[in-house]
C-alpha cells in the first residue's frame, strides 16, 4: 500500500520541491539594488517649535526636482533630473528635527555618493532660501552618507509562492496520471468517458497556463538579471573616466607649476662683430588670427620657427600638446585659452 501511495502522490511532491528551488534561483537573480543614507539636521534660533511645523515642506524640497537637478551637474550625471529624482527619498525622524535622506541603485558607492551630494544641495537650498527668512531655518549635516544592509531578497515570501505553484502543477500532474490509470484499468460508461476527457482537456489546458506563466517567470528573471548587468557595465565606465579625467587634471596642474618654477632665461649675448648681410632667408610663417585660435596653425608656426632655441622649442612643443586635448576635431580651441596663448606664442604671432 505504501508503494502504492508513493506511486500516486510523488508528482505533488515533485512540484512543490521544482517551485520552491525555482523561487530560491529568482530570489537570487533578483534586485540587487543597494540603499544610502544621510541625515541632514533643521536649526532655528528661534527654538524647535518653529521647525517642526516646516519639517513637511523641507521633506518635499529635499525630494524635488531642484535637488535632483543640481545633483546631476554636479557629479555630471548622463541621465535626466527627473529620473534621478526617483532614486533619491527623503523622510522625517519622528519627535526629532533630522530629515533623512536615502539614495537607492544597484552600485553601493554611487548610492552612498548620490546620498551624500543630494544632502549638501539641500542644506544649501535650505540656507539660500530660509536662512534669512522667519522663522530663520539652518541646516546642518549630522550624518555622513553611509550605504545600509544589503537588499530584502524574499526568500521565504517567493519560496512560499513556488510551492504554491509547484502544488498546483503537482496537483495537476497527480490528477492527470491517476485518471489515465483509472482508464487503463476500469472500463468505465460512455458518458464516464466523456467526463474524464473533459477533466483531462481542462488539466492540460491548466497545465499549459501554468507553464506558460512559468515561461514568462523566467523571461522576466533574465531581463531583468541583464538590466542589472549593463547598469554596472555603466557605473564602472562612469567611474573610469572621471578617475581618467582626474588623472590629466592633476598632470596639466603638474606640468602648468614646472613651467611657473622654471627660472628666467639668462642674459642675451653681447651684439657680434657686424659681418656681411647674407642673402635674406625667407621669414618664418606668422600665426595670422582670422577668428578663435587652432592648434593646428600654432602647429605649423612652431616648425617653421627654424631659429628658435631647443628650450623655446620644447615649450612650445609642451603647450601645443596640451591645448590638442582640448581641441574640437577641426583643431578650434575655446576661447579661455586666449590669454594662454597670447603668453606662450607671442614671440611666433610679432615676429
Amino acid at each position: 500500500m505504501s508503494s502504492d501511495l508513493a506511486r500516486r502522490w510523488w508528482p505533488l511532491a515533485a512540484g512543490i520541491l521544482a517551485g520552491i528551488v525555482l523561487a530560491i534561483a529568482f530570489s537570487l537573480l533578483g534586485s540587487t539594488s543597494r540603499k544610502a543614507e544621510a541625515k541632514v539636521l533643521i536649526t532655528s534660533p528661534a527654538g524647535t517649535a518653529a521647525v517642526r511645523p516646516l519639517l513637511g515642506n523641507l521633506r518635499e524640497l529635499a525630494m524635488s526636482g531642484v535637488v535632483a537637478g543640481n545633483v546631476k551637474s554636479t557629479l555630471r550625471l548622463p541621465e535626466s533630473a527627473e529620473s534621478l529624482r526617483r532614486h533619491l527619498d527623503a523622510s522625517v525622524r519622528p519627535g526629532s528635527e533630522v530629515i533623512a535622506i536615502t539614495a537607492t541603485d544597484s552600485n553601493a558607492d554611487r548610492a552612498r555618493q548620490l546620498s551624500q551630494e543630494a544632502a549638501v544641495v539641500f542644506g544649501q537650498l535650505v540656507e539660500a532660501r530660509f536662512g534669512k527668512s522667519t522663522p530663520e531655518l539652518h541646516a546642518a549635516g549630522l550624518d555622513s552618507a553611509h550605504v545600509l544592509a544589503g537588499p530584502d531578497r524574499h526568500f521565504l515570501r517567493n519560496g512560499l509562492i513556488g510551492a504554491l505553484i509547484g502544488f498546483l502543477l503537482g496537483a495537476a500532474a497527480m490528477f492527470l496520471l491517476a485518471g489515465r490509470g483509472r482508464e487503463a484499468s476500469v472500463a468505465a460508461p460512455a458518458a464516464d468517458d466523456r467526463e474524464l476527457e473533459k477533466r483531462e482537456r481542462l488539466l492540460e489546458e491548466r497545465l499549459k497556463t501554468v507553464t506558460a506563466r512559468e515561461r514568462e517567470l523566467a523571461t522576466r528573471v533574465g531581463k531583468a538579471a541583464a538590466r542589472d548587468k549593463e547598469s554596472e557595465a555603466r557605473s564602472a565606465e562612469l567611474a573610469t573616466r572621471e578617475r581618467a579625467l582626474d588623472d590629466r587634471a592633476a598632470k596639466l596642474a603638474k606640468e602648468e607649476r614646472e613651467l611657473e618654477q622654471r627660472p628666467a632665461p639668462p642674459p642675451p649675448p653681447p651684439e657680434p662683430v657686424p659681418v656681411p648681410v647674407p642673402t635674406p632667408e625667407p621669414s618664418p610663417e606668422r600665426i595670422i588670427r582670422s577668428g578663435a585660435w587652432n592648434v593646428n596653425d600654432l602647429e605649423r608656426a612652431v616648425a617653421a620657427q627654424s631659429n628658435a632655441s631647443a628650450e623655446q622649442a620644447e615649450e612650445w612643443g609642451t603647450y601645443l600638446f596640451f591645448l590638442r586635448e582640448h581641441a574640437t576635431s577641426d583643431g578650434a580651441l575655446p576661447p579661455q585659452f586666449d590669454g594662454l596663448i597670447e603668453d606662450v606664442f607671442g614671440p611666433i604671432r610679432d615676429g
